[in-house]
């Protein structure tokens, strides 16, 4: 008997890190297929603007008035973007450079899709365990998120979009806002 209440939980945690491990690996075909590049159309401007926001700063990149882009008389980027990518890709690209890992900023571009994708997985797995306190259910939410085809296509490497950091934010969030709510009897007995 207590060898089988050493194994369930054993290969409980060996699917959850298996799960995370794929989450990361899947989303990461791309660059082992084409390389280390930005792919798509926003994904690109995304890049670009990031790329302006560490180069000038926050305050440059508020009143930033691209030229470059498509539309007839360029765009004014600090009032019609959503900033919280490239201010998360500058956030890593600095911590990254401050412990003494510079990484190349087209290198964490293309890489945050995958990390953001494992921590929706993540997320989604402590949600399902706050929800139902069932750790087979836990294990199997993180498996099924770390693969979910809706997801996988909004967190490929190389799809720097706003989505791609999102869903991570969201399902955090939920998370959160459920462990908050606890009441002093729902809490674990020590």
């Amino acid at each position: 008997m207590s060898a089988q209440r050493l194994l369930i939980p054993t290969l409980r945690a060996l699917l959850i890190a298996f799960a995370l491990f794929e989450a990361v690996d899947i989303r990461l075909y791309a660059v082992r297929t084409y390389g280390r590049v930005i792919h798509e159309f926003d994904p690109w401007f995304n890049f670009r603007a990031a790329e302006y926001m560490v180069a000038h700063g926050w305050g440059a990149f508020q009143a930033w008035y691209d030229h470059e882009v498509w539309y007839p008389l360029g765009r004014h980027v600090g009032s019609t973007t959503y900033p919280g990518l490239q201010l998360t890709a500058w956030g890593v690209h600095s911590a990254l450079a401050a412990v003494g890992r510079p990484a190349s900023l087209n290198d964490v571009c293309v890489f945050l899709p995958a990390g953001f994708g494992a921590l929706a997985a993540g997320f989604t797995g402590l949600l399902a365990w706050e929800v139902t306190r069932k750790p087979n259910a836990a294990a199997l939410a993180t498996a099924i998120m770390a693969i979910h085809p809706g997801h996988l296509m909004r967190s490929i490497a190389g799809g720097f979009d706003n989505e791609s950091i999102a869903v991570a934010a969201m399902v955090s969030t939920f998370y959160l806002w459920v462990r908050a709510l606890r009441s002093d009897a729902s809490w674990p007995a020590a």
